[in-house]
């Protein structure tokens, strides 16, 4: 839409004239797209002047939106009141939603049985992972059986770990020249992959085949997880800033080509910015890869990210995005401290330095007086009157 409808000159007059038009990162604000996303990306959404969401649309060709448009326009000039009501009860259905959705409850141990059951249902015999196509990766359901193999024993665990696994490590959707994993394939057999990499599913595959690889003594799993922290390190770890990039972009062209081709070229970019929270995952997972496997040099670099993140929380400027410039002014969110304090805590585990525990204990107050609700329980996922 940036090269068609939000270019076309008729469009933006328009919008110039009638509307205040905010542009929103995803990556840069989470939050904001989990409120008004309304099916996909791109997702234009219609405000009142409060936030209150009263419209909106996914991909639309310049005619469509320029409708769409004009008709709120007329609306908001016209009918605004109506406008407002359907913004309240659109809030107070999803407000209704909200709390049936966090209801009071007991945690049982049959719950583990009734995930098992569903992890088993979606299960692909045939092409390994679960669900048909779009076929992802799904890291924590990778997680999850491999906790019920350890737990339980039972091979057919161990058999689904095992075909996805191999499933993956053979198919499209690594990179077998550069390595790192693709976001997701087309195919049900992982083929065709969208070329995108990113950050918080390199690490959490990577985790997996390494605890999979040990648990499993596969040692073909350990070799890959020890590329994917290669690839990670030599293409996403920028260590001027330091921290690990959020994505590396998608460029179908590049991965078609082979190993002698690539040279000729250069990669594509990785995301300017790096993410509070998916470092905070780096340093976590790299802490434990750098004792299981022995490397160091994992554990320096763990080390120093949450040293830049520690010290952004500690002077009061700690962001959900950052880079070599600094901090930006995008604010943090519950998972970055969430991150920051599971990573401090591993490192507290892994290292005799006795300080990260008075500092994860400090972050967990901090995480308490910020987003803890008071009134209804559990966390919100940003500070009250955070800045658009």
């Amino acid at each position: 839409m940036d090269e068609s409808t939000y270019s076309d000159p008729e469009v933006q007059e328009f919008l110039n004239e009638h509307f205040v038009a905010i542009r929103v990162d995803n990556d840069h604000r989470p939050d904001i797209n989990s409120r008004y996303n309304v099916g996909g990306w791109p997702t234009t959404a219609f405000l009142t002047a409060h936030g209150g969401l009263v419209g909106g649309a996914t991909y639309l060709p310049p005619e469509q939106l320029l409708a769409m448009i004009s008709e709120f326009a007329e609306a908001y000039s016209n009918d605004r009141t109506t406008l407002y009501t359907q913004a309240r009860d659109l809030h107070n259905n999803r407000k209704t939603h909200s709390q049936r959705s966090v209801a009071s409850g007991t945690l049982e141990e049959s719950m583990v049985d009734r995930v098992s059951r569903i992890v088993v249902g979606a299960y692909d015999a045939l092409n390994g992972g679960f669900g048909t196509e779009p076929k992802f990766p799904n890291a924590p359901i990778l997680r999850f059986l491999n906790h019920l193999q350890r737990t339980s024993g039972e091979v057919f665990y161990a058999s689904m770990l095992t075909k996805t696994l191999d499933s993956m490590a053979s198919g499209q959707v690594l990179d077998d020249i550069e390595g790192g994993f693709f976001r997701h394939c087309a195919q049900a057999n992982w083929d065709e992959p969208q070329h995108e990499k990113m950050l918080e599913d390199n690490l959490a595959l990577a985790r997996e085949f390494l605890d999979s690889g040990i648990m499993l003594e596969r040692s073909d799993y350990q070799e890959t997880a020890k590329q994917t922290f290669k690839y990670l390190i030599e293409q996403m770890y920028d260590s001027n800033t330091p921290g690990f990039r959020g994505s590396q972009g998608a460029h179908s062209d590049y991965y078609a080509m082979d190993a002698s081709a690539r040279k000729e070229y250069t990669r594509p970019m990785p995301d300017l910015f790096c993410y509070a929270n998916s470092n905070g995952l780096a340093v976590t997972v790299l802490l434990d890869a750098a004792w299981k496997l022995g490397e160091p040099s994992l554990q320096e670099i763990a080390l120093t990210i949450l040293e830049k993140l520690d010290s952004m929380e500690i002077s009061g400027s700690f962001s959900h995005v950052f880079s070599n410039n600094g901090p930006s002014d995008s604010p943090p969110l519950f998972t970055d401290y969430a991150w920051l304090l599971t990573a401090l805590l591993q490192a507290h585990g892994n290292t005799p330095n006795e300080t990260y525990l008075g500092r994860a204990t400090a972050v967990a107050q901090q995480m308490v007086e910020r987003f803890f609700d008071q009134k209804g329980g559990g966390f919100f996922d940003i500070e009250e009157q955070s800045k658009l």
